[in-house]
């Protein structure tokens, strides 16, 4: 299966992050530190060790920690394992949690180097391309699985969980005006997040797309 066009882009954070968002862009883990930006941490402690420290052998280069991650579906396993409770930093599971939805296009647009995956960046074999190159080999990422809303291993494809989190890595910053849309699991939360944006003159609509969660 081809690279659907226009190729959605997901990435989850706590409401509380979305101000400072709206203000300084979307920061990659590395500046976001640098900054003092952080809030709320939600993400696996260990995972985020190795993706500073795993380097980002094409484009800008740099480690993993220096991009923002996206995926390219919802109901990931890393929201399940915060769902699940497997987060040991992180317990309050994913009802504040709110996806900042774009595209690959509206990133190159904007002026955003992106860095595709075939499965989770922090895994020690993954395989990085640089869409400055072109497009990556038909079936580096399997778009057909990212249609699915089960993604469990099975014998004979023993990698789906690490395919299904399959990244596209946005170097450094991605500017709040290269998102299109805000989801989040229930109307209390949505409405939380269209105030804050009414609040500072930002009409990006927000969506409530249970679905997206588990």
């Amino acid at each position: 299966m081809v690279r659907p066009i226009p190729t959605r882009l997901l990435h989850f954070t706590r409401l509380e992050h979305l101000p400072s968002i709206m203000v300084r862009g979307l920061l990659s883990n590395s500046r976001a530190q640098a900054e003092g930006t952080r809030v709320v941490e939600v993400g696996n402690a260990d995972v985020k060790a190795r993706r500073a420290r795993q380097p980002v052998p094409v484009g800008p280069g740099g480690v993993v920690a220096d991009y923002v991650p996206f995926y390219f579906a919802p109901r990931s396993p890393m929201m399940s394992a915060i769902h699940h409770g497997r987060v040991a930093s992180y317990r309050e599971g994913c009802g504040r949690l709110v996806y900042l939805v774009t595209t690959l296009e509206r990133l190159h647009d904007v002026g955003v180097i992106t860095v595709l995956t075939d499965r989770n960046a922090a895994h020690a074999v993954a395989d990085f391309w640089a869409m400055q190159d072109g497009e990556p080999p038909e079936g580096f990422v399997d778009w057909s699985l990212m249609r699915q809303r089960m993604w469990n291993q099975t014998a004979e494809y023993p990698d789906r969980r690490e395919r299904r989190m399959a990244e596209c890595l946005a170097h450094s910053r991605v500017p709040f005006e290269a998102f299109e849309t805000i989801v989040a699991a229930g109307q209390v939360v949505a409405d939380d997040a269209e105030s804050t944006l009414r609040q500072s003159g930002s009409w990006i609509p927000v969506k409530v797309i249970r679905d997206w969660y588990f």
